[in-house]
């Protein structure tokens, strides 16, 4: 089974949480930290998240900032089996991480950082697309 973290600083990832309920309303399996706020251990609540998973399910851990302390905090449970980490996460890498199969491939899964890249756009140099009427 596919278990999703998503720790930030901050209530980021609550607040992100509580927008993904919006789309899905099966959210059982993603789990939020928000670190540092009511005297939340982003430590401690990692170290509760894995102990209750399965060694054979997949962790996909999501956090806000490279080399920052929730993202250095994470780095370590890499060395765990069918563990990913993604930092410097936006809303469209989540909702496609939501809808992922479950048998999906490393590099499909790896592949989830660039629908994010791509997803951040200086909307000043944006081109939106010309539609003629016929194409309607």
């Amino acid at each position: 089974m596919r278990k999703i973290v998503i720790m930030t600083h901050c209530q980021m990832a609550h607040g992100i949480l509580n927008t993904l309920s919006i789309f899905t309303a099966d959210l059982q399996s993603v789990t939020a930290i928000s670190a540092y706020v009511d005297d939340c251990d982003p430590k401690a609540e990692l170290e509760r998240f894995f102990a209750e998973v399965s060694v054979t399910d997949q962790v996909i851990l999501c956090t806000d900032i490279l080399g920052g302390s929730v993202n250095q905090l994470a780095v370590p449970y890499l060395s765990r089996p069918n563990t990913y980490l993604f930092t410097g996460i936006n809303f469209p890498l989540l909702l496609q991480l939501m809808c992922l199969d479950e048998e999906a491939s490393e590099a499909q899964i790896k592949a989830l950082a660039e629908v994010g890249k791509e997803a951040v756009v200086c909307m000043n140099d944006y081109q939106f697309p010309q539609f003629d009427e016929e194409d309607e």
